[in-house]
């Protein structure tokens, strides 16, 4: 097993626990923490997935898409980083649910 499909594994296991636990718990701040954990994980998954088609794209040879998959893993780079940034956030504050991913 690869390092991306641990990754992409790990990223959907908690992506899926954090789906049920903001289902059917009501707004908090530990809600917020699991909202905001659950949206890096998204990020991290969709980020890896793109860098490994570019790196497999980069072995074939094909310039074109890697260029593509490269601003892709970008923009999503960005979001993993915000989305980390406010994870970050959401544990040091003490507010209850003041900004969450989901709205």
């Amino acid at each position: 097993m690869s390092s991306f499909q641990i990754i992409w594994i790990t990223a959907a296991s908690i992506v899926f626990v954090g789906w049920l636990i903001v289902s059917f718990t009501a707004p908090s701040r530990n809600r917020t923490i699991v909202e905001w954990l659950s949206a890096t994980a998204i990020y991290l998954g969709l980020s890896t997935f793109f860098v490994s088609i570019a790196l497999e794209q980069q072995e074939k040879g094909n310039t074109l898409l890697v260029v593509a998959l490269g601003l892709l893993c970008v923009l999503f780079g960005g979001g993993l980083l915000v989305a980390a940034w406010k994870t970050l956030m959401a544990f040091r504050s003490d507010k209850q649910g003041e900004s969450s991913a989901i709205n």
